[in-house]
């Protein structure tokens, strides 16, 4: 009982500030798909700050076209991903919905035919929280790989053999 007070006191005085990334090579479609689970309230905070409306308020419909736009534009500019020859993949926003208290941002890249070795650079809130953690879960060939990328640690290398 002693343990289970402690851990809900800490959960209340020290947030944890987590993001998740699945990323899945889709070798018959040619694509990688992207979609990114931030919570509700660090986005907003994000969002204001990226966009300079601090009365952003993420749950106002009427906000949604402002949001979305700035939303892209945030995630292309947090997120890149390069190629085994050091080129930089083209990400195509697709969307974002609210599931509960978080979102749902999708990405995709079209026309990969070949996936020897991906790097990826996501500092997703890294801006908001000095110990913002964002998972990355890389699916390709029946393979998982994952990091846990942190401020000033936010590049990892994917690599799959022939």
């Amino acid at each position: 009982m002693i343990t289970l007070a402690l851990i809900l006191f800490q959960s209340v005085f020290h947030p944890f500030h987590v993001s998740v990334s699945d990323i899945k090579y889709k070798e018959d479609k040619k694509v990688i798909q992207i979609s990114t689970r931030i919570f509700l309230d660090d986005l907003e905070l994000a969002l204001r700050a990226f966009s300079g409306n601090e009365k952003l308020d993420i749950m106002k419909k009427e906000s949604w076209d402002f949001i979305n736009a700035n939303l892209e534009n945030y995630l292309l500019d947090r997120m890149k991903l390069w190629d085994e020859k050091g080129r930089e993949y083209e990400l195509n926003y697709i969307g974002a919905e609210i599931e509960e208290d978080v979102m749902w941002c999708y990405i995709e890249i079209e026309k990969v035919k070949k996936l020897k070795q991906v790097k990826v650079w996501n500092s997703i809130l890294h801006e908001v929280y000095s110990d913002q953690e964002n998972l990355v879960h890389f699916r390709a060939f029946d393979d998982v790989q994952s990091a846990r990328l942190f401020k000033g640690e936010d590049v990892e290398v994917f690599d799959w053999k022939d």
